[in-house]
């Protein structure tokens, strides 16, 4: 959750990082961490419905 934070606007400090360094344009570097973001709130998603997945190690 906290990298989802990190990489989503407003307040994508990674975004803002990662634009100092490349010299692309902000919404460039948001365009191209969006697929990334959708990942993360897949794999949030299948946590959340199956919490057997994070689970099963302490089993």
């Amino acid at each position: 959750m906290v990298e989802m934070a990190q990489i989503t606007p407003p307040v994508g400090f990674n975004l803002f990082i990662l634009q100092s360094q490349t010299g692309e344009s902000i919404v460039r570097v948001a365009r191209a961490s969006f697929p990334f973001f959708l990942l993360m709130c897949l794999a949030t998603v299948l946590l959340v419905v199956f919490p057997e997945i994070a689970l099963w190690l302490t089993r």
